[in-house]
């Protein structure tokens, strides 16, 4: 006879042993908790009269020991064999103390965090979780399930006793329960789920593809896609895929060169908040003389485009900017910005990243570069946003950058164009992080000896190529082939311009302004990139439908277009939405942030990104079989 036994316990505390020092003196005088960003010397002046009080010394040195006794007991590698090296976590601790007491036919299931998956220095404790989990479900707590902030990422964890083998069940980007009870017996037909429903819902609907199974297999993926050869395949870091489609596609990515193999040099620029007391640059709003002056921001950059935003004036806090008007951008434009370099100009310049040495010095601002926002929005419009940067400009580590001194202008511009794609994008999101840094970008999938790496290129220059900072790179990289090449799907420009109308000699004529145009030249480079990494266009837009459910979304019922192509600003779309064309004139017009005054020529439109993206795929799938 077999005796089922079935126990409840509390969830292991998602906390981190840490003293809270301001809390403890707070006891004793509330300023700790009140005051806002003091001095350093004000509160070095205040902790000396806080401990002076009766009894806060005492307070503040038995609260600091026992969490530092907490920590290096948790810390013990004899205690927990499989956190050595790690900082010290309860919920880490509880599922290792649970695997203990398990017996050998028995399961344990835990609702913890999933830090441990995508931890670069978890690796033990990640091949240990491998080999004993049978169910991994992953959460996002957009419903608010539990009360924590409703992008929280948990998990839903059954272990076992651990197997020769990994072996186990998992889905992700979950958002009910009840999505996997019914996901585990659906018959698989209908289209695959992603993020978003087709009405803008978080999507709950189940499917048999949203259920993945693990094993040695997939885990060799896992590690082609994010580990180097030093790391053992049952450490990889853990691929997250909302449905099989995906799934396939990483697959098929893990077998793809890598940016890094093309040996670029990083830059994290400088330091926001170290380099700023150090005294090389200070918050100063305006218009710097030349590129040398420039210190670029994340809002700074958006795909493929370096002059996305500009902060205001007033500065009042990181999202005081507005949107750059592209059309009216001048030619010799230079980006305003929130910071300037101040004291010795050789000093500063000797202290920014150098991929030199001292008898070749080689600073990094004499380069173009590859320059992407560092904060990861994983479910945000687009999470990996890169642009090219002109030599000069130099940035904070909200933004970093790659290039090398041995890089062609060619090399760098098609790394921007493969980094600017949707697939790229995938990559990124498919192993969430906070962060964007120079790992996480060089393993990025790239093919730079394409037979349609021209047209990836011209595609990707036309949209960079915003001012003249851009004018060398622009004829380093110009062939004459461009001329020949045309917009290859959807209703390219309606002012009737050619996507190959460019000459060698940059001009304020050499960008796509338009917002038509910059939308169309993505489109296509999306498809470009897709055919050159072996993706199908099926398996191209199913990543866009399922995977980006915020550009989605926007694509159908935000971004208009009025028949001069320029992008519908919502004061007037939702007077139109109401009255239809019966809008009148004074309400089709209307005044950007950069200033300047539109009219917006009825009819308004949106765009289907998944027929033109299959039509600009089947054009050059054709070119292609004309080549061979």
């Amino acid at each position: 006879m077999t005796h089922t036994h079935a126990g409840r316990a509390g969830n292991p505390p998602w906390v981190r042993p840490r003293s809270d020092v301001d809390a403890l003196l707070a006891e004793g005088d509330p300023w700790w908790q009140l005051a806002v960003k003091p001095s350093e010397a004000l509160r070095a002046g205040k902790r000396k009269e806080t401990l002076a009080l009766p009894g806060i010394e005492d307070l503040v040195v038995e609260g600091t020991s026992d969490v530092a006794a907490t920590a290096a007991f948790l810390g013990a590698r004899q205690q927990y064999p499989h956190l050595v090296g790690l900082q010290p976590d309860l919920y880490r601790c509880f599922m290792e103390q649970t695997w203990r007491h398990n017996s050998r036919d028995g399961v344990i299931t835990l609702i913890h965090p999933e830090s441990h998956f995508t931890d670069e220095k978890a690796g033990l404790l990640r091949s240990a979780t491998y080999s004993r989990l049978r169910r991994h479900w992953q959460f996002i707590n957009e419903l608010v399930l539990f009360e924590v902030h409703d992008l929280v990422r948990y998990g839903v964890h059954v272990y076992g006793a651990a197997r020769d083998e990994p072996h186990f069940l998992m889905a992700s980007s979950l958002y009910h329960p009840d999505t996997v009870a019914r996901s585990l017996v659906h018959n698989g037909s209908g289209p695959e789920p992603g993020l978003k429903d087709p009405d803008g819902n978080w999507d709950q609907r189940p499917h048999a593809a949203r259920i993945i199974t693990v094993t040695d297999e997939t885990l060799a993926t896992w590690h082609a896609i994010l580990e180097n050869a030093d790391t053992p395949v049952r450490r990889s870091r853990m691929v997250y895929a909302v449905n099989a489609s995906t799934a396939a596609v990483l697959d098929k990515l893990s077998r793809s060169r890598r940016i890094g193999d093309l040996g670029l040099e990083f830059s994290r620029g400088w330091d926001e908040s170290i380099d700023r007391k150090k005294g090389y640059f200070e918050s100063a709003w305006g218009a710097p003389d030349s590129w040398d002056d420039v210190i670029l921001q994340g809002p700074h950059l958006h795909v493929a485009t370096p002059f996305y935003k500009t902060p205001n004036k007033t500065m009042l806090h990181n999202q005081d900017w507005s949107a750059t008007d592209l059309e009216a951008l001048a030619p010799d434009a230079i980006p305003m910005t929130a910071y300037t370099p101040i004291g010795d100009r050789d000093r500063y310049d000797c202290a920014y990243t150098e991929w030199g040495d001292p008898d070749d010095p080689k600073p990094a601002r004499d380069y173009y570069r590859v320059a992407w926002r560092a904060m990861a929005a994983n479910t945000g419009e687009r999470t990996l946003i890169p642009a090219l940067i002109p030599p000069g400009a130099s940035h904070i580590n909200g933004v970093f950058c790659t290039g090398s001194p041995d890089a062609t202008s060619r090399q760098i511009g098609l790394v921007t164009a493969f980094a600017s794609s949707l697939i790229a994008d995938l990559s990124v999101r498919a192993a969430p992080k906070s962060g964007i840094y120079q790992g996480v970008f060089a393993r990025l999938p790239i093919v730079d000896d394409h037979p349609l790496a021209d047209s990836l290129l011209l595609r990707l220059l036309r949209l960079n190529c915003l001012t003249d900072g851009y004018a060398d790179l622009w004829a380093q990289c110009w062939q004459q082939v461009f001329t020949q090449d045309r917009w290859r799907a959807g209703v390219g420009s309606p002012l009737g311009s050619l996507l190959g109308d460019a000459k060698k000699a940059w001009s304020a004529t050499t960008p796509l302004r338009l917002a038509i145009e910059r939308r169309q030249a993505q489109v296509e480079l999306d498809a470009l990139v897709a055919l050159t990494l072996g993706l199908t266009a099926d398996e191209l837009c199913t990543i866009y439908r399922t995977q980006f459910a915020v550009l989605y979304g926007y694509d159908r019922r935000v971004y208009y277009y009025d028949a001069n192509g320029r992008l519908v600003p919502n004061s007037v779309l939702t007077v139109w939405r109401q009255r239809g064309d019966r809008i009148t004139l004074d309400e089709r017009t209307a005044t950007n942030q950069a200033g300047n005054t539109y009219i917006y020529e009825l009819p308004f439109v949106t765009l289907d990104r998944e027929a033109d993206m299959r039509a600009a795929y089947a054009s050059f799938e054709q070119d292609l079989t004309g080549r061979s």
